[in-house]
């Protein structure tokens, strides 16, 4: 599967045929339970008025900087599938970036207000 950090082509949650793929950061290691098989991933978008999104600033991209400003999505999640859904790769952003995003993604999981099952 794409290493950490890597940005691969997967269908799209917010088309209803799922024919148009969009781009998608990949932000699970080889912690996953196959990692050679999935991968956890966050959505990209062209779109700027989404409050939480983080912009993909010009030196982030370490390779395959698209052509306009994209943004990643932090809340919108998915598993990955190499042999299923990845159709192809965009390219890379760096270690930190991927950082950052992985931390507010991980954010949205935190919930305080929960029970202890113990």
């Amino acid at each position: 599967m794409a290493d950490r950090g890597t940005v691969v082509w997967a269908p799209d949650p917010f088309e209803t045929d799922g024919g148009n793929p969009r781009p998608w950061l990949v932000v699970s290691g080889e912690r996953m339970p196959y990692p050679d098989e999935e991968s956890i991933a966050v959505a990209f978008t062209t779109q700027s008025h989404h409050a939480g999104s983080f912009a993909v600033p010009s030196e982030a991209w370490v390779r395959g900087e698209p052509g306009q400003q994209s943004y990643v999505l932090p809340w919108t999640v998915a598993t990955l599938k190499d042999g299923i859904h990845v159709v192809g790769r965009q390219g890379s952003v760096t270690d930190e970036f991927t950082e950052q995003v992985t931390a507010a993604t991980i954010s949205y999981l935190d919930n305080p207000e929960a029970v202890d099952p113990a």
